[in-house]
């Protein structure tokens, strides 16, 4: 049982990676911030190139959280068992 365990903890590790560098690289490309002359303490954030690149990115980072919240529910099951 204990290497349903390690397995599901390197599941988990491996996917927040992915989530983290995936995620951060969403909002870089999607995200676009500009100070506000007037104001140099205001900055003005908007959305902008909304496209099919977003989309499947989004979905990557989604089917990652879904492969952590199944090895999460293994590791459990594992854990009440033994």
């Amino acid at each position: 049982m204990r290497i349903v365990l390690y397995l599901g903890l390197v599941i988990i590790f491996i996917t927040t990676f992915f989530v983290l560098s995936l995620g951060s690289s969403l909002a870089k490309q999607t995200v676009t911030c500009s100070k506000i002359p007037s104001n140099p303490d205001n900055v003005n954030c908007r959305l902008e190139k909304y496209n099919m690149d977003m989309i499947v990115t989004f979905l990557m980072v989604l089917s990652f959280i879904i492969a952590d919240a199944g090895a999460v529910y293994l590791m459990v099951m594992t854990w009440k068992v033994s």
